[in-house]
């Protein structure tokens, strides 16, 4: 269902007039990458293959590009074709060009990689980000633009709440946009990580990992626990966090915003 619902909002985006245009040949020194390209990092590998698939058989769906000015057209859908066309030095290029502005490559740029499913959640959120702080739209105006659920935009979007080293874990695929969304229920950026070490040196299932994070939370909110920490502020005058990492073990953090104010805290404890 949802790779037809892309389908449409591709075509969609795509003014009526563009798709009666034909193909045209374009020199492939005339045409730039897209600055808006949502994908972080291309696989060279994968590039390789195409390059050989297209030198077997040509290219068999043309690149869609928009003029950036009157020598250059920019790639708004199709970079990678067009990375493996310089890559076996062919001269020309079959490509439709597209009356759009910046705006309109984006959101095409957008669908087509979210189509094919060449962006990573990660990846995904920074491109949603980028483009809502851009053009300030809501979430629910951008989920009408490119065929997606205004839940699933949110959700990923909380994804950029996680720790850099969770964030590039996702990137590269050691864990999951389960995984990920798992790790979201979790307050401390400590508990993040120790549970996201652990999902990948244990392998963890993200049902595996619900459960882990279930547990921990529930350790977290013995009202004991949260009575001392309480008791452990006031006394100290300032913020403290008790982090139970299991029903024997735990971590407290005392904070203190200048060397004056640790002082006091040490003095506190020395009483």
């Amino acid at each position: 269902m949802e790779n037809k619902r892309l389908g449409r909002g591709l075509s969609a985006l795509i003014p009526s007039e563009e798709k009666k245009k034909g193909v045209e040949e374009i020199e492939v020194d005339r045409i730039v990458p897209n600055p808006n390209q949502p994908r972080e990092s291309i696989n060279e590998e994968n590039i390789r293959e195409l390059a050989e698939s297209i030198r077997e058989k040509g290219i068999l769906q043309p690149i869609l590009v928009r003029r950036k000015d009157d020598r250059y057209y920019e790639v708004v859908a199709g970079e990678r074709r067009y990375l493996s066309a310089k890559l076996l030095g062919l001269n020309r290029v079959p490509a439709i060009i597209l009356d759009i502005d910046e705006k309109e490559a984006y959101e095409i740029s957008l669908v087509e990689n979210i189509q094919r499913e060449d962006l990573n959640p990660i990846e995904k959120a920074e491109a949603f980000k980028d483009y809502i702080d851009k053009y300030r739209v809501t979430h629910e105006e951008l989920a009408g633009k490119i065929g997606i659920s205004r839940t699933e935009i949110t959700n990923l979007l909380r994804l950029l709440q996680l720790p850099q080293e969770i964030k590039e874990e996702v990137k590269k695929g050691t864990l999951t946009y389960g995984h990920a969304r798992t790790l979201l229920s979790l307050e401390s950026i400590d508990s993040q990580k120790e549970i996201a070490e652990k999902i990948i040196n244990e392998r963890l299932s993200v049902r595996e990992t619900e459960e882990l994070v279930s547990k921990k939370r529930e350790i977290r909110e013995i009202p004991e626990i949260r009575a001392l920490e309480s008791k452990l502020q006031n006394y100290l005058e300032t913020r403290v966090k008790i982090q139970p990492q299991s029903p024997e073990r735990g971590r407290i953090t005392i904070e203190y915003k200048s060397l004056e104010e640790l002082e006091r805290i040490i003095g506190k404890f020395l009483e």
